[in-house]
């Protein structure tokens, strides 16, 4: 059985869709077999930075609906044949979900469609939206783990703690497996600046650490050249971009996942005394 993680923060524009992606290839490429599906059902955008827009015919929606198969919905990344993709819907209007009344995502569907995935992929990554709707709030109850995102920026630190909260009072309670006391949530700080860090223009690590109470798995520092990557569609490790920070902090992750125990900073030049940025 594969483990499933949730990508999640209640703020937009902390690199949730980002992470997703290279989270995905990272793990693909380790000799894993992965699928990253967009959950996001009204601003989709992981097909665009997977370099996968306009490749799916079905979507994550078909799938839970049961009109079409997950065979169907899977779409091959051409570079590594072991990452699939699910598409989120090109178009779903907000009140649909209000004028089902959420039956679309019942409890059954929903967890017919995760047991599927999970059983045939040896890693599930679902890049959630900002806004908690039905779809999110079923997915949360059915990941092995939450990873949420974080700019170290006052308003991103707020928001990363407010997920963790609702995440902690959405499945802290009821879930058929008591046992598990609740969802793992751990703290992937993204964009990390080092340097302003030492100086104090942005917080710290610690600083986060205490005010979202959550224990950190991952620093991904900010690269201007990942982001001008994204922008041709490319991921860390393309263009020769394997050796950037970016990528050995997204690498470290997944590592983390596979359950080998890694150095927070493992290979990550952050240009600073490391021990000043906490």
């Amino acid at each position: 059985m594969g483990k499933s993680y949730i990508i999640t923060s209640f703020k937009g524009g902390v690199g949730k869709t980002t992470l997703s992606a290279n989270l995905a290839i990272t793990l693909a490429r380790m000799g894993n077999s992965v699928v990253a599906v967009d959950c996001d059902l009204e601003s989709r955008c992981l097909d665009i930075v997977l370099g996968l827009e306009n490749s799916a015919l079905f979507n994550i929606c078909d799938c839970i609906r049961g009109t079409c198969t997950i065979d169907k919905a899977l779409v091959r990344d051409t570079r590594c044949d072991n990452l699939f993709f699910i598409s989120a819907p090109a178009f779903y209007p907000e009140s649909q979900e209000d004028s089902t009344g959420g039956d679309e995502f019942s409890d059954q569907a929903v967890a017919k469609f995760v047991k599927q995935l999970t059983e045939r992929f040896d890693y599930v990554i679902f890049d959630l939206p900002a806004r908690p709707d039905n779809l999110y709030r079923k997915l949360a109850l059915l990941a092995d783990a939450a990873f949420v995102v974080s700019l170290h920026t006052a308003t991103s630190i707020r928001a990363a703690e407010k997920t963790a909260m609702a995440l902690n009072e959405l499945t802290g309670y009821g879930r058929e497996n008591e046992t598990r006391g609740g969802l793992d949530i751990r703290l992937i700080v993204n964009g990390f600046k080092p340097k302003d860090a030492k100086s104090g223009i942005n917080v710290g690590l610690y600083e986060i650490i205490s005010k979202t109470k959550l224990q950190l798995y991952g620093v991904v520092p900010f690269s201007v050249a990942m982001s001008k990557a994204q922008e041709m569609g490319k991921l860390a490790y393309e263009g020769g971009s394997s050796s950037m920070p970016f990528a050995k902090a997204v690498e470290n992750i997944a590592s983390r996942c596979t359950g080998r125990k890694v150095p927070l900073f493992k290979g990550v030049d952050t240009g600073v005394n490391k021990n000043t940025v906490y």
